[in-house]
């Protein structure tokens, strides 16, 4: 056991020096000073208000609205106006705004109603989306291919004309060189 013990080696760590307080610290007052004015008491001994105190018409349970309360649909949080009708707006405002408790309630909702509805004067006629298919095109027969010739079968499929087609069976080999058939 160490019989040379020095107390300084905690409070080197505490110094000004490793600290970095080259000031001198605020000289701190010997009593707290009392403070003005006085005490209102506004509640009897059972924790009730007195009769002189006003008192509130908001509930003391704050202005929590529970799952009965609340309306059968809930307005959206963000509603944008610019792609609707005047009197589509102004419906859809009109019951955002019907239900002035959910507005008001501590979880009601405060939705955002961005944008402007269009006037009915810049609207225009909605022209037809929908485009016909453009009719069958008869595709002529290449002037090269003979239909009459007996080596081909006329074909049903309307490019057989354009292909070039396997080779007629009167000049195409029966089998091939050095194959057995």
């Amino acid at each position: 056991m160490a019989t040379n013990y020095s107390a300084s080696q905690y409070e080197k760590a505490f110094s000004p020096k490793y600290l970095q307080n080259w000031c001198l610290a605020k000289p701190t007052k010997e009593s707290i000073p009392s403070h003005e004015g006085y005490t209102q008491i506004i509640a009897n001994d059972r924790g009730h208000l007195l009769p002189s105190v006003p008192r509130s018409k908001a509930s003391p349970w704050g202005s929590f609205m529970g799952t009965w309360e609340m309306p059968l649909k809930i307005p959206p949080a963000r509603v944008t106006l610019t792609s609707r009708t005047a009197a589509g707006a102004a419906s859809l405002t009109k019951w955002i705004q019907k239900n002035p408790d959910l507005l008001k309630a501590s979880n009601g909702l405060r939705p955002e109603i961005l944008g402007k509805p269009q006037d009915p004067a810049s609207q225009k006629k909605p022209q037809n989306s929908v485009q016909q298919a453009p009719s069958p095109a008869i595709i002529p027969r290449s002037p090269a291919t003979d239909l009459s010739s007996p080596d081909q079968p006329p074909s049903a499929h309307p490019s057989a004309g354009h292909t070039p087609g396997p080779l007629s069976p009167a000049s195409a080999p029966k089998c091939p060189p050095r194959s057995p058939c």
